[in-house]
C-alpha cells in the first residue's frame, strides 16, 4: 500500500495516494527546535546545516513512494536521519524525539514510550547500535494509532 499525499511542490505523484500523510516542513522543524531548546534553558541551539535538516525531512516521503512505507516505518527513518545528521548545534536527541512526536500525534498515532525507553533509544541510534530496522521495531512497541 503507498501511503503519501499528493503534495504538488514536492513533486509526489497522485497516483501513489492512497492515505494522507502530513509531512514536517522546514520551518516548523526549526520552530520545534528553537522552543524545546528555549524551555530546557540551552544556549546551544540553532541549526548546523540547513540541506542536512532538508535531507532527514524527505526521509518519510522517500520511504513512502519507494518502499510503500506505513507511518511507522517513515517516523523510523526520520528519526535516524534526524540524530545522525547532527543537524543542530545542540540537542540533536531531543529535538529528533519532539519532532518525530509531532510526525506521529499529526497523523493520528501516539506515542506512548517513557523518558528511560526514549533515551535508550537515542543512544542505540547515536552509537550505531540501532538502525532504521531496529528504530521501527522499538516503535511498533512504543506508538499505538489512535485514528
Amino acid at each position: 500500500m503507498r501511503v503519501c499525499r499528493k503534495i504538488s511542490d514536492k513533486g509526489i505523484r497522485s497516483d501513489l495516494v492512497s492515505e494522507k500523510i502530513s509531512y514536517l516542513n522546514f520551518e516548523e522543524a526549526v520552530w520545534l527546535h528553537a522552543e524545546l531548546m528555549k524551555s530546557f534553558g540551552e544556549t546551544r541551539c540553532g541549526l548546523n546545516s540547513r540541506a542536512m535538516l532538508e535531507s532527514a525531512l524527505a526521509r518519510p516521503v522517500n520511504e513512502a513512494i519507494y518502499n510503500e512505507a506505513d507511518i511507522i516505518r517513515q517516523t523510523a527513518s526520520l528519526y535516524f536521519g534526524l540524530v545522525k545528521n547532527r543537524i543542530w548545534r545542540g540537542g540533536n536527541k531531543r529535538t529528533a524525539t519532539t519532532l518525530i512526536k509531532r510526525f506521529l500525534e499529526t497523523n493520528g498515532c501516539q506515542p506512548i514510550w517513557t523518558l528511560e525507553k526514549v533515551m535508550e533509544l537515542g543512544r542505540n541510534v547515536d552509537r550505531d547500535i540501532w538502525k532504521v530496522d531496529e528504530i521501527e521495531n522499538w516503535l511498533r512497541d512504543n506508538v499505538k494509532k489512535i485514528i
